[in-house]
């Protein structure tokens, strides 16, 4: 480390070094020891739903005051747009979810088959208009993806903006 006090830009690659080389050596343990994720977590029965729904609830109501914020502030430009935009699609997918949720509270357990694995389910016959909307409402993700695509090309904006407005102030 002495011997680079001279040069500013040695010392900094140094210091980067000395933080980088560790740190990729703990990432490469942690990868090559993995431990289960479990990713798919069901929810105990009655309270883990119960929490779960009052979560929906609350996300909803954080995503309406969100929304009604952008709406009545004086922020210009597209990415606040975009914003609302995955205000407006976040809040659908929320009403799919919950409404996924409290119609597969009322099917049984036999009007799914579960027989090759427990992602891979089918909705067993005869169809009626709860297996029907509950077949709909697991297609979530035609609407949270698109959310999240708005989401992040509305933060992009605005980074871009702010990246210009500190350019602009820093060439006058």
């Amino acid at each position: 480390m002495i011997l680079f006090l001279k040069n500013k830009h040695r010392c900094f690659f140094t210091d980067k070094l000395l933080i980088a080389v560790p740190s990729l050596l703990i990432f490469l343990v942690v990868l090559a020891v993995p431990d289960p994720a479990w990713a798919l977590q069901s929810h105990g029965s009655p309270e883990g739903i119960y929490v779960h729904q009052m979560a929906h609830v609350l996300f909803f109501g954080s995503l309406l005051y969100l929304y009604w914020d952008l709406r009545r502030s004086a922020f210009e430009g597209k990415g606040w747009t975009y914003l609302q935009w995955f205000c407006i699609l976040m809040l659908a997918w929320n009403i799919i979810a919950f409404t996924g949720h409290t119609v597969a509270i009322h099917l049984e357990s036999g009007h799914i088959s579960t027989a090759t694995s427990y992602i891979h389910s089918r909705l067993m016959g005869p169809m009626n208009l709860l297996k029907v909307v509950f077949y709909l409402t697991r297609f979530d993700h035609i609407v949270v993806v698109p959310a999240l695509f708005f989401l992040l090309i509305g933060l992009r904006s605005l980074y871009r903006n702010v990246e210009a407005q500190e350019i602009d102030g820093r060439c006058k």
